[in-house]
């Protein structure tokens, strides 16, 4: 790499990284996605666009976030004075303000029960590209969760923050962490590694790296989901993405178990290596 390319990537992750909308994800992601756009484009403005562009794709920032210090200031509150009601109802807000989560939640104490029921319920869990999904735990686990190992990867800073102070306040060790499972699989080893509603995007992304992702999981159970119905215009996916995900598993003899919740395709697949 010359100097002048060196230079061009600096000063796009710069401006990138001080940017109002898109300043709190991951370096490692943004410096990557500069070298590609480093690689089209020699003009500063031009590659910063086209990394502008791929951001929005990845962070999909238009599925919400709440605000991230209010709710920890409440979620500590709630907490100290142990009032169980206020933090569901904080974690219920949370997940409220994330799209993704937002449409599960009206199946989600079923949808978890069911999955769990499949694989038994998990000592630990790696939550991929896991947005909001953590504050479910207390319908995951709607006893005791204190023994949980709860991994989650996502490359927003301020999300991941947010998802390690509730597990501490929870009494879980803070294990979310910022990392683009696109440039690094996760290597942790768990019970059940779920990947909810995020294949399409990510395929849509980086191409054909779904399936070494899921074959590289340290895991015995893979948790994949899909949307049954399009966001827009109320089409009806479940034949689409259940042709995809066999295709995507096609050859690797793994045991597949499907669920159809309103809203959600879910396929459970035992990994079994030969």
């Amino acid at each position: 790499m010359s100097k002048q390319d060196d230079d061009l990537i600096t000063a796009v992750t710069n401006a990138i990284k001080q940017s109002k909308k898109y300043g709190d994800t991951s370096e490692a992601t943004i410096r990557q996605l500069a070298e590609e756009a480093a690689r089209q484009h020699k003009k500063p403005k031009a590659a910063i666009k086209a990394v502008r562009a791929r951001l929005h794709s990845i962070m999909a920032p238009y599925l919400g976030d709440p605000d991230y210090k209010a709710m920890a200031r409440q979620l500590n509150e709630a907490f100290a004075a142990n009032d169980q009601e206020r933090i569901n109802q904080l974690c219920l807000a949370s997940l409220d303000a994330h799209l993704s989560t937002r449409e599960r939640l009206p199946i989600m104490a079923d949808f978890y029960r069911q999955i769990f029921a499949v694989t038994g319920q998990p000592s630990a869990i790696l939550d991929i590209a896991c947005a909001l999904n953590p504050l479910a735990l207390r319908w995951m686990y709607p006893v005791n969760g204190e023994r949980l190992k709860f991994y989650a990867y996502d490359i927003h800073e301020p999300r991941i923050d947010f998802i390690n102070h509730y597990f501490r306040l929870e009494g879980l060790e803070p294990l979310a962490r910022v990392q683009d499972v696109a440039m690094q699989f996760p290597q942790e080893q768990a019970d059940v590694a779920l990947f909810l509603k995020e294949m399409p995007r990510f395929t849509r992304n980086y191409g054909d790296l779904g399936r070494p992702l899921l074959q590289s999981l340290n895991v015995r159970w893979l948790v994949i989901s899909y949307p049954s119905i399009s966001t827009h215009g109320g089409r009806n996916l479940t034949s689409r993405y259940r042709d995809f995900m066999h295709q995507l598993i096609a050859g690797l003899n793994w045991p597949i178990t499907e669920l159809l919740f309103e809203g959600e395709l879910v396929f459970i697949i035992e990994k079994i290596t030969p």
